[in-house]
């Protein structure tokens, strides 16, 4: 590694986005940045640029069932959800609310399918595979808190709404990603969340008002799955990916029990039970959860590329410097800082090993980009 590696460490931002101090610590997938920066911009700022990490969107709705028709303004048009982000607060298509008494009737929460891989596109490059990193990204119009009320919300966290995120190869077979929340109670029509305690749950990261990021998904963590391992889910072949809303009033549960507990490390233990989950509930208008985009993520051939930008520089030194000797759970923890493999849920010498072999390595989408 160049000895001046040591140097100008700090020179570099953070990762835009990056979500507050606890156990799911994951910074969202930029939908925009500015061509001189590579960081995150407003969509609506004259140099922003669709972030070239994605390759592809969805190109079709399969299925479109809300959970009913009582919202009111213009939000049941799926076709929103088709093609890239565009960061607009309006620009979404929603899957309705559930009021109490439909939970107790047994009324299932609206879902939305879309289609990936392209008919047309002679190349297939559509559709979504198990690459290395991050494969996915989901975006919602969730927004951060400005303000702290009475009405439960806390300036800085997350004004949520959130789903659970199902993908298939053949449309018929679904596997779920499986999800935490440690939110601990019900937030209100106006509460907030923390965004760190949630994982694999679509809309724990804002788009709206300037900030457009998506919550990114990793098809590797389905790869146990009985309905993957028998061979009715391909995770090279991923065509349908399905959004099913959430009602945060904690009748509907995680998947905690198949995940590692921070808090039972060195030995690190899973999760004893399941837990509710909570976001914005009741709401109205467009109720529920509101999709704005899916997209497909190039390979990220250098874990080391810690922020996504495409190269291996002093920014990843910097958020792996941040991170150093923290433990999963611990405050400054940080996933994306625990590059080598197998993961050991520690951010330390194995990891800035890895970093080091791919010091200044740039990812094969970013030099394309490049050349056009």
């Amino acid at each position: 590694m160049p000895g001046q590696m040591t140097t100008g460490v700090f020179l570099c931002f953070m990762v835009a986005c990056t979500t507050l101090a606890g156990s799911y610590t994951q910074s969202g997938i930029d939908g925009y940045i500015d061509p001189n920066t590579r960081r995150h911009c407003d969509p609506e700022a004259s140099q922003a640029l669709l972030n070239p990490i994605f390759r592809a969107w969805a190109v079709e709705v399969v299925e479109y069932a809300p959970s009913d028709q009582t919202w009111s303004g213009d939000w049941d048009d799926p076709t929103k959800a088709l093609g890239p982000v565009t960061g607009r607060f309006s620009d979404i298509v929603s899957l309705g609310e559930l009021t109490p008494q439909e939970i107790l009737q047994g009324v299932l929460p609206g879902h939305i399918t879309l289609l990936f891989d392209d008919p047309n596109d002679p190349n297939g490059n559509g559709a979504i595979a198990n690459l290395s990193g991050y494969d996915f990204a989901v975006f919602e119009n969730g927004m951060v808190s400005q303000v702290t009320t009475a009405l439960g919300s806390l300036k800085g966290l997350l004004l949520a709404e959130l789903a659970y995120v199902e993908v298939s190869s053949n449309g018929v077979d679904f596997v779920r990603f499986p999800t935490v929340s440690l939110t601990p109670t019900r937030t209100g029509a106006y509460g907030t969340i923390d965004m760190s305690d949630v994982c694999n749950l679509a809309g724990k990261h804002p788009n709206a008002y300037g900030v457009c990021t998506g919550t990114p998904f990793d098809l590797d963590e389905l790869a146990d799955h009985p309905d993957v391992t028998s061979g009715k889910v391909d995770l090279n072949a991923i065509r349908y990916v399905r959004i099913v809303d959430v009602p945060g009033s904690g009748d509907f549960l995680d998947d905690a029990v198949l995940h590692v507990d921070p808090n039972t490390g060195p030995e690190w233990l899973n999760y004893s039970q399941n837990h509710p989950i909570y976001d914005q509930w009741p709401t109205w208008g467009s109720g529920g959860f509101d999709l704005e985009a899916v997209g497909v993520l190039h390979e990220q051939q250098y874990a080391a590329d810690i922020n996504l930008d495409g190269v291996v520089d002093y920014c990843d030194l910097s958020l792996l410097a941040a991170a150093w000797q923290s433990q999963f759970g611990q405050e400054r923890w940080n996933r994306r800082c625990d590059l080598a493999a197998p993961q050991d849920h520690v951010v330390g010498s194995r990891d800035f090993a890895v970093l080091a072999a791919q010091w200044q390595g740039v990812e094969q989408w970013r030099i394309q980009f490049q050349d056009e």
